[in-house]
């Protein structure tokens, strides 16, 4: 079935937002629509609909995104679904598409997005780029392996004030760590909205920074679920953000939310899988540490985007990319770099490597070895001794995190 995709209008934004709130199960309030009109350029919300009916809905915003050795323009996919009524159409492939083709003739060479459903994006050429961890553990297993000793201090901030300070710690963290994208002023506050019907029985967000003598250097923010069990405390602390520009801010920020009183777990998702508290702790194991998905990634422009990053060793290898989504891709590309240059070009060449594009998404940021997804059955080596090769260039310190994936 064909339904109608376009663009919507100005004065669609409000049930453009209701729609995708439908999509997942939820009623919007009004306050949530005109928290959520800064993640929408109209130019670039897209809407399908059935007759007069919005019936699936999906939007690129554009970022900059934190690559190996450089920063490229991101065409980051959100709030993407399709009404309960009309899933299983081809809706979502209606709207996916022109968003793809729309961030080829911007110019930007990937597009990233956040899965809430895994085995839906691969079909679209994403692959999983980073992972993010899940902690929980209990407070009375929470000691450190070594003395800590604070560094500076953790000042409490009301919320304004605190989005305000942020920022610029933000800014010192974006170009060390992969996968990491700005976040604009306006996203600030989208990105700590934080209604009632959200919070699943905790209370409202706190806000701390963490000052040293050269300054603010670190930030957390998370929220409290009192509770009591037998006369004894028996609360959550969640964190939902917690970024560090220095390893002592980091060490007195988890100091200070594993200190929290009336606390008998500590919370935290979208976490680094390089989390250096698990190597702080005195019993590791009980961090409970998961690992799942985080970012996805795909290539829009090949030769662009894989020339435009850097890598940790040379080498030249010739790549075929299989990309029936984005069929500009598909074909074969000579990759010649090194820590401090890359050329990428298409070639008639033999190939050394073979693989899908969802796959080169999911290695471009370093974080997924090519030698592991070889392992998997997703890479085919034709040359020998091409697969080291393209791993050793591929590989990154440190590995891609994403701190917020929305």
């Amino acid at each position: 079935m064909s339904f109608e995709i376009r663009a919507i209008r100005p004065e669609e934004l409000d049930g453009y937002i209701r729609t995708i709130y439908v999509s997942f199960g939820a009623h919007p309030t009004e306050e949530d629509v005109q928290a959520h009109r800064v993640e929408f350029d109209p130019d670039r919300s897209l809407a399908a609909f059935d007759g007069p009916t919005m019936v699936g809905v999906g939007a690129a915003c554009r970022f900059q995104l934190t690559v190996p050795g450089a920063v490229v323009p991101t065409a980051h996919i959100t709030t993407i679904g399709v009404i309960p009524t009309h899933r299983r159409r081809g809706v979502m492939t209606e709207v996916m598409r022109p968003l793809l083709d729309d961030a080829h003739e911007r110019g930007e060479p990937v597009s990233t997005l956040g899965a809430s459903e895994g085995g839906i994006y691969g079909r679209f050429g994403f692959g999983v780029a980073t992972l993010g961890c899940r902690i929980d553990l209990e407070r009375r297993h929470a000691g450190f392996a070594r003395p800590l000793q604070p560094r500076g201090a953790v000042h409490l901030m009301d919320r304004a004030e605190a989005l305000e300070a942020f920022g610029p710690i933000y800014e010192r963290v974006l170009p060390v760590r992969p996968g990491t994208m700005d976040r604009p002023k306006d996203w600030w506050e989208a990105r700590f909205y934080d209604p009632e019907h959200d919070r699943e029985g905790f209370g409202a967000l706190f806000f701390a920074v963490h000052d040293s003598r050269d300054g603010p250097d670190g930030y957390v923010v998370y929220r409290i679920r009192g509770a009591w069990h037998d006369e004894t405390p028996a609360g959550v602390l969640e964190i939902d953000e917690l970024v560090a520009a220095t390893d002592d801010a980091y060490a007195d920020l988890w100091r200070y939310c594993l200190g929290v009183d009336l606390v008998a777990r500590i919370q935290a998702r979208d976490r680094p899988v390089d989390e250096p508290l698990f190597h702080m702790l005195a019993e590791p194991r009980r961090l409970r540490l998961t690992v799942g998905d985080g970012l996805w990634l795909r290539l829009v422009d090949v030769p662009k985007a894989l020339g435009s990053r850097m890598y940790a060793a040379a080498g030249r290898v010739v790549i075929e990319v299989r990309d029936p989504a984005c069929l500009w891709n598909d074909g074969r590309y000579v990759l010649d770099g090194g820590p401090g240059v890359a050329t990428c070009e298409a070639t008639d060449a033999e190939p050394d490597l073979r693989l899908d594009a969802a796959d080169l998404g999911a290695a471009y940021l370093g974080g997924t070895s090519l030698r592991t997804l070889a392992a998997a059955g997703r890479v085919d080596e034709i040359t020998d001794g091409a697969l080291a090769t393209a791993s050793a260039m591929f590989a990154w310190d440190p590995v891609p995190w994403c701190p917020h994936i929305f």
